[in-house]
């Protein structure tokens, strides 16, 4: 590339961000008003059903404001519709995120297709016409065996099962079966916020809109800090898997995307470090008291995907409990998900006789194949002891 044109790109690269800090400023102050403009739009348009309680959708310009010390924060906004926003509460120092649960107008399509299975043209209308028939549909939905994506419910088509677990949150059914096929986080932040669970708090969700608690930066960013951090980090990694593994009143929940993304980390010193999951959509939800489950335990063997987390969602669904979460979590400190080591979150372990039982009680974890597994609970709480003895 010439001189000249390495000036040329200078010079346009300069005018976009001089365009974008002219009007910046505009965005920011929008921003809240933009978010009520669609909490208004959701609960009266998209889905007044879903919402028989006023919603006070005044609440974005009356107690947020939105970050405005990050210009590439701004530019990722204007172009990103649905993306993440941050910002605080006012008069307050709490710090918070901002999502749009209807990325991609999901929730028209969910009610659309419910609609036309229905076979009834006007899709705003259609769960006034036929609540019943609507609501039922829905939960069908709810209950596919066949879902793929989102918050997965198991036993498939146990009725009874999905009620319990609705039913541990006081809101609209219409709600709470929706936002199970569009995002399930709300209601996970409900139910869960009393359970000590490693989850965002939830503050507010107006229509589609949630506003939860930033809890600190994402795993990644600490894949390069000293291995001593690392191991504490993972130590409470490994906690939390143990605590979604066990659940809540009899609910289990197998996180199906633990990435470095996904999971963000507090780490104010040594002796308080907290990590939180941040997504839980991605999500498969298994009342393990339903009858229709097989009593003995899932052992999830290493498939080879690359670049990818794969699994067999049916033997997860149909055991009383499963190890997933536990090889996830393994996975994630051995390796990333191409089965590299020098880029899993304990990469460059060392080569002492501790560092080195760590490692192969790792790869153990990830690589075993059943019925030669040792029981993978057993075996975290032994690399938590390995990894207390590396570090002390």
């Amino acid at each position: 590339m010439s001189h000249h044109q390495i000036l040329a790109k200078l010079h346009l690269i300069a005018l976009f961000l001089w365009i974008v800090m002219k009007y910046q400023p505009e965005e920011r102050i929008s921003t809240v008003q933009l978010l009520t403009q669609q909490c208004l739009y959701d609960t009266t348009i998209i889905c007044p059903e879903c919402f028989p309680e006023p919603v006070n959708c005044s609440y974005f310009e009356n107690f947020i404001a939105i970050d405005d010390n990050e210009l590439l924060g701004g530019i990722v906004n204007r172009f990103d519709q649905h993306g993440v926003r941050y910002g605080t509460l006012t008069n307050s120092e709490q710090r918070i995120v901002i999502k749009n649960l209807n990325r991609k107008g999901v929730v028209q399509e969910s009610i659309g297709s419910v609609c036309n299975e229905l076979d009834i043209a006007e899709t705003e209308n259609c769960q006034i016409l036929n609540g019943e028939a609507f609501l039922r549909a829905l939960r069908s939905r709810v209950l596919d065996e066949n879902l793929l994506e989102g918050a997965i419910f198991c036993p498939a088509m146990d009725e009874q099962a999905l009620d319990k677990f609705l039913g541990l949150t006081d809101e609209c059914d219409l709600n709470k079966v929706l936002l199970m096929r569009v995002n399930a986080q709300p209601l996970l932040l409900k139910i869960l916020k009393e359970s000590n669970f490693p989850i965002p708090k939830f503050i507010f969700q107006g229509g589609f809109t949630l506003v939860e608690s930033y809890e600190g930066e994402t795993l990644a960013k600490f894949y390069d800090r000293p291995l001593k951090d690392r191991l504490l980090i993972a130590n409470e990694l490994i906690k939390a898997s143990l605590n979604f593994t066990t659940g809540f009143y009899s609910f289990r929940f197998y996180l199906t995307d633990i990435s470095p993304d996904n999971i963000v980390v507090h780490m104010s010193s040594p002796n308080e470090i907290k990590v939180v999951f941040v997504d839980l959509n991605n999500v498969i939800i298994l009342d393990s008291h339903s009858k229709r489950l097989n009593q003995q335990k899932h052992t999830h063997a290493r498939i080879d995907c690359d670049g990818c987390f794969a699994y067999v969602q049916e033997d997860i669904c149909t055991h009383q409990s499963s190890d997933i979460n536990l090889f996830a979590v393994c996975q994630l400190l051995l390796e990333n998900l191409n089965g590299d080591s020098g880029r899993g979150f304990l990469h460059s372990l060392g080569a002492g006789p501790k560092e080195e039982t760590l490692r192969t009680l790792l790869q153990h974890c990830v690589y075993c194949q059943p019925p030669y597994c040792e029981d993978r609970q057993e075996l975290l709480q032994r690399i938590m002891k390995t990894i207390q003895d590396v570090v002390y």
